[in-house]
């Protein structure tokens, strides 16, 4: 009799784990993203920040973070957002304090990090790529233009070339008009 009421009082405390319901995590938890069709990610990523935000158990949401995390930069995923993996890998760690000390964790994060780091180094460099492209395009645009102006300043100075040698012929002609013309006047 003694017994069966030891067992009543645990089963009504609050501290008893003898008879409590065991958590079983959401069946999305336990789901392999190398299954799923691309164009799935971004619902499963929904739903999966949703049990992170609003379960009602912590571990859930816990490792709700981890999967996000997980969905974000898997390989299966059409539009990877490493910078939003590594938001909720921080958060996963943040709050499983356990397991956050895990070499196989903190290595995936030093990586994830090393990457969004790497990507926005690549932004930058894509940046510069654009502006190196504006500044050679409006190079070889003047460079167009200054080969335009010399051909038409090669052509003005063959034109002129022409035109002195024209003269020169029209003065040796006046000169010897002029020479004729002051024979003439000293013959009369």
């Amino acid at each position: 009799m003694v017994g069966v009421l030891v067992i009543a009082a645990l089963s009504f405390s609050g501290g008893c784990m003898l008879f409590k319901k065991p958590e079983v995590a959401p069946a999305i938890l336990r789901e392999d993203f190398s299954l799923l069709e691309p164009e799935e990610f971004p619902e499963k990523i929904k739903q999966l920040e949703e049990i992170a935000q609003n379960h009602e158990s912590v571990s859930v949401r816990t490792q709700a973070y981890y999967y996000v995390a997980v969905a974000y930069m898997h390989y299966n995923n059409p539009a990877p957002d490493y910078t939003q993996a590594l938001k909720n890998l921080d958060e996963y760690i943040t709050r499983d304090t356990e397991n956050a000390t895990i070499d196989e964790v903190a290595a995936w994060k030093a990586i994830l990090l090393s990457l969004v780091n790497s990507m926005g180094e690549i932004r930058k460099l894509e940046q510069s790529h654009a502006q190196l492209k504006q500044q050679y395009s409006r190079a070889d645009k003047d460079r167009k233009d200054l080969n335009r102006q010399i051909e038409d300043f090669s052509q003005t100075i063959e034109r002129q070339k022409k035109e002195i040698l024209s003269l020169e012929d029209k003065i040796r002609k006046l000169d010897a008009l002029h020479a004729e013309i002051e024979k003439k006047k000293k013959k009369k």
